[in-house]
């Protein structure tokens, strides 16, 4: 793949995402909302934990949700914090759509350590989706010790001066905004690392998230030569079992996690492996199926107006063969087309809800969007409008009863489109 259409890769889907005003996860919501409206009025809206013996001389994370959700995650990192020697923060006053997130990450992280009584020199960010491009951002303008980014891709023009990890999953339409083949200059950069799990968009397991904090701490120190000898066992391990791509990535981490001046036979070990035939078969063919994915990505969104019902559950029904294929490449090429459009689809119901777009063919855009996520929540949320709009408030009970048993918890979003006295008489 060419450096010139890796670049094309994220510039397409920046400005695919920017056009939306809503994601499926409301990963790029946007917002007109005064600074007055965006800052919170005390107290300060964050959330903390200290570990058990009180001792955090090993720093503090950041969590940022974009959904200012920050406490699952909080939760899951309770024992390594104390295993550790780390302070929790979960900023809950930033979500997509807040436009003075630099200033309000400032001030909650600096309100915390001036009641801590602690320093500001170990600090790590750690952000998932719009959330993980806000801890970008911040980090660009304030000094931090690592970074780590979930289910989003870093700005590639900028040399970030410390440590950085990428996770995403392999079924995550922003999967493309982390990737870089073989011959990037990424893939020998000792101070990033890009970890994939075998999920969609979403924050990645607990495990992988502690072993990035570990790179963060360990890079600073020179790195850590257990667990580079874990990662190359594993890569051997994928090699073993035809995953040519993780046996790939799990070398790398192994190379970066070696401490320097002793990392040569790891890296001879690397650059052996990214010359291998079966391996380079592998990514010639991931390359060619990206260049397809983006080419659908772009037909697929132009024909949601174009085509009709009809159409869609033809295609939809062949999107999900191939996404049951067994060849990984292709399965996970077409699990992330079928998320993106999605997300596509989900802005253009929002947008059509608003009054922003072509209110018509909103029956359509719900359509296309149950064939696409059937178990979602937000489905039986957008009937439930629907239905209260034409004074059908029994109905819409019912599908708002659906959405609030298959977890919906969008207050935002329930506040905005109903009244409170429905809003009350839901079972919840």
């Amino acid at each position: 793949m060419t450096y010139t259409f890796k670049i094309w890769i994220l510039i397409f889907i920046v400005s695919s995402t920017i056009s939306c005003n809503y994601s499926k996860d409301k990963d790029t919501v946007s917002s007109q909302k005064t600074l007055k409206e965006t800052l919170p009025k005390a107290p300060l809206l964050y959330d903390v934990y200290i570990p058990k013996d009180s001792n955090f001389t090993n720093g503090i994370i950041v969590i940022l949700d974009p959904h200012s959700k920050p406490q699952l995650i909080m939760d899951s990192l309770h024992t390594y914090a104390d295993n550790n020697h780390m302070a929790l923060i979960g900023i809950k006053d930033v979500e997509n759509g807040v436009r003075d997130y630099i200033s309000i990450i400032d001030r909650d992280l600096t309100h915390f350590i001036s009641t801590s009584k602690t320093s500001r020199n170990k600090i790590y960010l750690i952000g998932f989706s719009g959330a993980a491009r806000m801890a970008e951002y911040f980090a660009y303008s304030h000094k931090i010790n690592g970074l780590i980014m979930c289910g989003a891709g870093m700005n590639r023009k900028n040399q970030l001066p410390f440590p950085t990890v990428l996770i995403a999953g392999i079924k995550d339409f922003n999967f493309l905004e982390q990737y870089y083949d073989l011959d990037d200059k990424l893939s020998l950069n000792k101070n990033l690392i890009s970890f994939v799990f075998n999920g969609p968009h979403q924050w990645p397991p607990v495990s992988y998230i502690s072993v990035g904090i570990n790179f963060l701490i360990h890079r600073g120190k020179g790195g850590d030569d257990n667990l580079s000898s874990h990662y190359e066992n594993q890569s051997e391990k994928y090699f073993a079992n035809n995953n040519y791509y993780y046996a790939v990535k799990a070398m790398e981490i192994a190379y970066k996690f070696k401490s320097y001046g002793s990392d040569k036979d790891i890296l001879n070990k690397f650059e052996i492996l990214k010359k291998n035939k079966k391996i380079k078969n592998y990514y010639r063919r991931t390359d060619m199926f990206l260049e397809e994915e983006l080419n659908r990505y772009k037909d697929l969104t132009r024909n949601i107006d174009v085509q009709k019902l009809k159409w869609w559950k033809n295609q939809i029904n062949y999107i999900n063969s191939r996404s049951n294929k067994k060849d990984p490449i292709s399965a996970s090429s077409y699990a992330r087309t079928k998320a993106y459009i999605g997300l596509v689809t989900f802005s253009k119901i929002n947008l059509s809800l608003s009054g922003k777009e072509n209110a018509e063919s909103l029956d359509k855009y719900i359509s296309i969007y149950e064939l696409l996520e059937p178990e979602s929540p937000y489905l039986h949320f957008f009937k439930a409008v629907l239905l209260y709009r034409i004074g059908n408030e029994l109905q819409a009970k019912d599908e708002m009863n659906i959405a609030k048993s298959k977890d919906f918890d969008d207050d935002k979003m329930l506040k905005q489109y109903f009244d409170y006295n429905f809003i009350t008489s839901l079972n919840i």
